[in-house]
């Protein structure tokens, strides 16, 4: 099986589209991989050290806006978009006490859903291998299972025969 995240990029290739947002841009990897795909690419996160990470390693690329704030707060920054990244948990490397955490992503989504374009898709990814990121994982699923089917299609993907794995949450607007 793939790696998590050659998977989630996968998976946000199947969505055509110019306008994509990591909404948890870490290190950059994400970033980097959205930008090398899409046109206009907006980067989150809370934590500037996260931020200047990712613009040196994305140094390369003019179609990134990173913006130093959080993901909640997305609709003050983009109208519409067609896929988006969550990947949760903590900056590897980094603080592990400052947490991605299930009511700002709830937040994030509750605000950028409505603005998810027709045919697009967003990846929550998460990690519930420590306590915070059991928590999460457990109030995002509720979160995403109650999204009215008529507008939206939720997947899981999970290895379920090993425990505290990451695993991939899929939203897809019809």
């Amino acid at each position: 099986m793939k790696k998590i995240t050659e998977l989630t990029h996968d998976l946000l290739l199947e969505t055509n589209g110019s306008i994509a947002i990591d909404f948890t841009c870490g290190n950059g990897f994400d970033t980097y991989f959205l930008a090398n795909n899409y046109q206009q690419v907006y980067a989150f996160d809370i934590q500037k050290i996260a931020i200047d990470t990712a613009k040196n390693k994305c140094s390369e690329f003019n179609n990134i806006s990173f913006i130093l704030d959080s993901h909640a707060n997305v609709n003050n920054y983009v109208n519409n978009f067609d896929v988006g990244i969550f990947n949760c948990g903590y900056l590897p490397h980094g603080d592990t006490s400052i947490t991605t955490t299930s009511s700002s992503v709830i937040d994030a989504l509750n605000n950028c859903l409505p603005n998810l374009n027709s045919k697009g898709r967003i990846i929550i990814v998460l990690y519930p291998g420590f306590e915070q990121g059991a928590k999460e994982a457990i109030e995002i699923e509720h979160y995403v299972n109650n999204l009215p089917s008529k507008t939206y299609d939720v997947f899981k993907i999970q290895i379920t025969n090993r425990n505290h794995v990451p695993y991939i949450i899929g939203i897809d607007k019809h």
